[in-house]
C-alpha cells in the first residue's frame, strides 16, 4: 500500500499505491499499514529532513465509502466509530512528527483524502482536469470526520471554514483552492 524512497537530501517520499483498487481508499490495508508507516517515520525522525506524501493513482485518495456511513445501523456504529478514532490519532501522529510534512495531490483528494492532506503541513495540487479537493460529506448530511472539521476552522476561522467550505461542500479545482487560501 506504502512505497517509500529515502533520499540523499533527508526527504522521505511516500507513495500510497493499493495494489488491489484502482483508487487508494480507507480500507483494512489502509488501517493496518499506516501506522506502521508512521511508526517508521518517528523512529528515523533524526535523519529525515522531510516528508512529501503522495499516490500512484489518478486520485489522491478516495476516502471512505460514505454510504457505509449513511446506511450503518446501530450495530455498526461502534466499529465506524472505532475506525475514524485511529484515523483521527494517525493524523495526528502525521501533522505532529516534527518535520514538514507535503502532500502532493496529483488529483481527486475529497472526504478523506482532503482530510489527510489537511494532516500535512503544505499542500500543493497538480492543475489538471481531475484534480480537486474538498470535503463533500455534507452533501450527504456529514461532517468530515477525522480532524478535517477543526484543521479547516483553524486554517480559515470559523465563519469562512463553516460557511465557504464545511457546510456547503465545495469542491474546488486547484485555481479555486488557491484562490480561498
Amino acid at each position: 500500500m506504502f512505497g517509500w524512497q529515502h533520499d540523499s537530501d533527508g526527504v522521505v517520499i511516500i507513495t500510497m499505491d493499493d495494489p488491489d483498487n484502482s483508487a487508494n481508499t480507507a480500507n483494512e490495508r489502509f488501517t493496518d499499514e499506516f501506522p506502521v508507516v508512521l511508526d517508521h517515520l518517528e523512529a528515523m525522525r533524526d535523519s529525515i529532513a522531510g516528508v512529501v506524501l503522495t499516490s500512484s493513482k489518478k486520485t489522491f485518495f478516495a476516502g471512505a465509502d460514505l454510504t457505509t456511513f449513511v446506511t450503518a445501523g446501530p450495530e455498526e456504529i461502534p466499529g465506524v466509530e472505532a475506525m475514524l478514532n485511529r484515523l483521527k490519532e494517525n493524523l495526528r501522529r502525521l501533522e505532529t512528527l516534527g518535520r514538514p510534512v507535503v502532500a502532493a495531490i496529483n488529483g481527486a483528494a475529497l472526504g478523506g483524502g482532503y482530510e489527510i492532506s489537511l494532516a500535512c503541513h503544505l499542500r500543493v495540487v497538480v492543475n489538471s482536469p481531475g484534480a480537486v479537493v474538498g470535503l463533500p460529506e455534507s452533501t450527504l448530511g456529514l461532517l468530515a470526520g477525522a480532524g478535517g472539521v477543526v484543521r479547516t476552522v483553524r486554517m480559515f476561522g470559523v465563519e469562512k471554514a463553516l460557511n465557504e467550505i464545511l457546510l456547503p461542500g465545495m469542491r474546488f479545482t486547484p485555481d479555486k483552492a488557491l484562490e480561498a487560501g
